[in-house]
């Protein structure tokens, strides 16, 4: 039987392991704003790769007070802009991406916590085996933080809201968590986790 804690995070129990998935935190005039900004954000990048790759800017060579030095410093901008536009639109790509189709996947079962982060069925399924963990706790987030305020932008992925602890290792999970959520989560997971391993 299907338990859910809120709208996106769903649990379920099977003969010898437990799953959990966890959806984005989505917000539909956010998502409408955050593609139509994407768009527009891809259109004009776009349209600065053809001007300093493609030929471009050449066309630009019109009227008597045409400038070589001013082209010069046009490029040196346009290649500055180009390095930035590529880095923006990956990270709002994959976030928009994520919003759509990214899920959290956790099994638990008789020896082990796997855990994948899944965007259109890709991603790395991490495997921890009871004796190896330590500690999984919740992340208490610094409200007061500049780098927890842009972490949690919309257009940004989200900070974790739960850590494990294994050997040598640390791994974070539940993005856009609240307290109430991720606690709940926690419980489900030690329960489960206590319940399958005495298999």
């Amino acid at each position: 039987m299907t338990k859910f804690i809120g709208d996106r995070i769903s649990m379920e129990d099977h003969e010898r392991s437990s799953t959990v998935v966890i959806l984005p935190k989505r917000v539909r005039w956010k998502d409408i704003l955050l593609i139509s900004w994407v768009v527009g954000f891809t259109f004009a990048g776009l349209y600065i790769v053809y001007l300093l790759f493609f030929g471009g800017i050449n066309e630009l060579k019109v009227g008597v007070n045409y400038d070589e030095e001013i082209r010069k410093q046009q490029v040196i901008y346009l290649a500055i802009f180009t390095g930035f536009w590529v880095y923006f639109e990956y990270l709002t790509l994959k976030t928009v991406l994520w919003y759509l189709f990214g899920k959290e996947l956790i099994q638990i079962d008789t020896e082990a916590l796997t855990f994948k982060r899944s965007t259109l069925s890709y991603g790395k399924a991490n495997r921890y085996f009871f004796e190896n963990i330590k500690k999984i706790e919740y992340i208490k987030p610094d409200d007061t933080s500049l780098n927890q305020f842009l972490t949690n932008a919309y257009w940004s992925l989200g900070a974790d809201a739960i850590k494990i602890y294994t050997k040598g290792k640390e791994k974070t999970f539940g993005r856009r968590l609240s307290e109430k959520e991720a606690k709940r989560l926690l419980k489900f997971i030690n329960e489960r986790s206590k319940k399958w391993r005495k298999k």
